[in-house]
């Protein structure tokens, strides 16, 4: 069985520390950067290093596209914002649920040939007028009604092409001006404000994985971050809300986690989480997360939970993706946006 762990390594390739390790410790999970990605061959190279340590693992990347590129040099992956295309949908509903359906159908079938199983989308934040601009640009706008017709089209591509979706950054991370990667973000948003947060989570709760945000929302806990809060995850996002699902943490390394390790463990195996996100490339770390996180019952089952549906290679092979990229240029063309 696999660890409740999802780790990244350092280069384009495995060092001889990251081989022998996740051949020994067998994380769950993981995850690409661009620091990661050379070419198409060499990602497939990668990945089959990966899986000949440690069949069990998987692959994850976040490519929400936009400014949240992991393969930035390359032309296949070149897309707008969501928040331009939950603009474009005010003016032109039809042109946007296109242009979003091509994007996703291209960058699926691509993540799906490399053998990539999860990406960490959809982002289900819902911005306002005070959200961190970086985190806007990342969701398909403030209404709930549009937001979840955009993102129903994303993540049924996903499913289509068995590239696993994970819903994020629960409860929501459109209430504050703060990005978590840099500062621990607080709100004290009304129970109402926090319900419509909730009501695009609840529309996509039958997805196989979530993951937390790392904000606190001071009506639900005064004194935790979404990430290490029992009422959050435990009564809310599990006794509530009936989630399923796994739950995993945002990155352990982003600046709103102000604890050590030592006490993060403490607060994770409390909290309710079945896994942790760790992107710091330390196998200190990662051991010592190992050996002090315990594997919760959901993790225990996990292969009920990530059952999906496959795609066959012969299916992939028979699809000229180039006419659907001319089809997304040329539909941003006409329409001069």
């Amino acid at each position: 069985m696999t660890n409740p762990i999802i780790i990244s390594i350092k280069e384009p390739h495995l060092t001889n520390l990251e081989k022998k390790n996740i051949s020994i410790y067998k994380p769950f999970g993981v995850i690409f950067f661009s620091r990661n990605i050379k070419s198409f061959e060499q990602i497939k190279n990668l990945i089959s290093s990966i899986k000949s340590l440690s069949k069990q693992t998987i692959i994850l990347i976040d490519q929400e596209g936009g400014i949240v590129n992991r393969f930035k040099n390359f032309p296949e992956f070149k897309f707008r914002n969501n928040y331009d295309f939950y603009e474009i949908y005010l003016k032109y509903p039809s042109l946007a649920k296109q242009l979003v359906y091509l994007k996703s159908f291209i960058t699926n079938y691509h993540l799906s040939n490399l053998g990539i199983n999860v990406n960490t989308i959809p982002v289900l934040d819902i911005p306002n007028s005070k959200t961190n601009s970086m985190i806007k640009k990342r969701t398909f706008g403030p209404n709930v009604s549009i937001n979840s017709i955009l993102t129903n089209i994303l993540v049924q591509s996903s499913l289509d092409f068995g590239v696993l979706p994970v819903m994020k950054h629960f409860p929501g991370h459109g209430l504050t001006n703060k990005d978590s990667h840099f500062s621990k973000p607080t709100t004290n948003a009304t129970l109402r404000t926090l319900n419509y947060q909730l009501s695009l989570f609840q529309k996509f709760i039958y997805l196989p994985m979530i993951m937390t945000a790392h904000i606190q929302y001071s009506y639900w806990d005064n004194q935790n971050i979404a990430t290490y809060s029992p009422y959050i995850l435990k009564k809310i996002l599990r006794h509530e809300l009936q989630y399923q699902g796994l739950i995993m943490s945002d990155d352990l390394m982003m600046k709103a986690n102000d604890q050590t390790i030592e006490k993060s463990m403490e607060l994770s195996n409390n909290s309710g989480l079945d896994i942790i996100l760790d992107c710091s490339s330390d196998w200190g770390r990662y051991k010592f997360i190992i050996n002090n996180f315990k594997k919760t019952d959901f993790f225990k089952n996990k292969n009920k939970v990530l059952s999906l549906k496959k795609v066959s290679k012969a299916q992939n092979k028979s699809i000229n993706i180039n006419h659907y990229h001319d089809l997304y240029n040329e539909l941003i063309k006409i329409y001069g946006i």
